[in-house]
């Protein structure tokens, strides 16, 4: 008898739902997925504020009162609050529509914590969580959050090409107005050769050129969705932090990945929990020459990563015996 579940992705901070893309594809092409005992969707997703749903109806506000430790206020400064009320909510969705299918939840960073604190929340809720660096601890980030900051807000995050529409002005006698037009081009072009993207993997940065990049009709400008000022509130948000009755409810197996240069996930912290919980948290090796961002640059190996965990966890566990991939 056919199997079904439903692999829920979410995306970290100042990206999209399209970033998945290249995983995804590599994902419906491997052996595991194209099981016939197991029918397998995949849905992904923009978080408010990303992509598809962004929203600029309230402006952040930007504290420059230390111009070393720069900040940004808004109302969803609680990232990880608001993020997993909005994992419960397209939760409830998916399982009013389909209440037997089983439910992984696989995230990076913001995604990551997000789906993490909804089982939490919730225990039950999903069957499984393949989770790519939650940033997760007590720690005092401050060092790390300046400096997130800080780049974050010198990024050019809207663009125009001007070009000159001469006519005569009889009162003026002056050749004037100057009209301007949105161009994507420029804003491709200019991430394309970006230099903290250098390292990206080119299909990941297409993807998320393809979602990352809107034309505001508003302005008629061609803008970042995520803007540059929001993306460094969510950094300025407290950390996710939990009680250890809290990691203990968790009702399904956790798997952490990791990028082995990274300096925003503190093996310790996960390989204690695994101590703790073996039954739930279990930590893999990390992976090569990747940063905080391997979703980004390391496509084939996040994807072999999620590989490796699905086979470890129902329904694929049961319908794999043999061969993983």
């Amino acid at each position: 008898m056919t199997k079904s579940v439903t692999l829920l992705f979410a995306h970290g901070a100042g990206f999209c739902k399209e970033i998945w893309e290249p995983i995804t594809r590599r994902l419906g092409e491997s052996s595991l997925l194209q099981n016939a005992a197991v029918n397998t969707e995949f849905v992904t997703f923009d978080f408010r504020y990303h992509g598809s749903n962004r929203d600029e109806s309230e402006p952040p506000q930007l504290d420059l009162s230390n111009p070393e430790a720069p900040r940004v206020h808004h109302s969803s400064g609680d990232l990880t609050t608001w993020t997993s009320a909005e994992i419960l909510e397209r939760v409830q969705a998916l399982k009013s529509k389909s209440p037997d299918r089983l439910l992984i939840g696989i995230g990076h960073s913001m995604g990551a914590c997000a789906l993490w604190s909804a089982e939490i929340q919730q225990p039950g809720t999903f069957d499984g969580l393949i989770l790519f660096e939650p940033v997760y601890g007590n720690a005092n980030v401050d060092h790390i959050v300046n400096f997130l900051v800080s780049i974050t807000l010198q990024r050019q995050s809207s663009w125009y090409v001007y070009s000159l529409t001469k006519h005569f002005d009889l009162q003026s006698s002056l050749l004037i107005d100057s009209t301007s037009r949105p161009l994507r081009e420029a804003a491709e072009q200019h991430l394309r050769a970006y230099d903290n993207f250098s390292a990206w993997d080119r299909e990941s940065l297409e993807a998320y050129i393809k979602g990352g990049v809107v034309e505001d009709k508003s302005t008629g400008q061609t803008k970042l969705a995520c803007s540059p000022i929001m993306e460094a509130m969510l950094y300025c948000s407290r950390l996710m932090f939990c009680s250890d009755e809290q990691l203990a409810r968790v009702k399904c197996r956790v798997v952490f990945h990791s990028g082995r240069r990274s300096k925003m996930f503190l093996p310790s912290i996960f390989e204690e929990m695994k101590g703790k919980w073996p039954r739930i948290y279990s930590v893999g090796e990390p992976i090569p020459r990747s940063s905080h961002v391997m979703v980004m640059e390391k496509p084939a190996a996040v994807t072999q990563k999620i590989i490796e965990s699905l086979a470890e966890l129902e329904p694929f566990r049961a319908s794999t015996p043999q061969s993983r991939l």
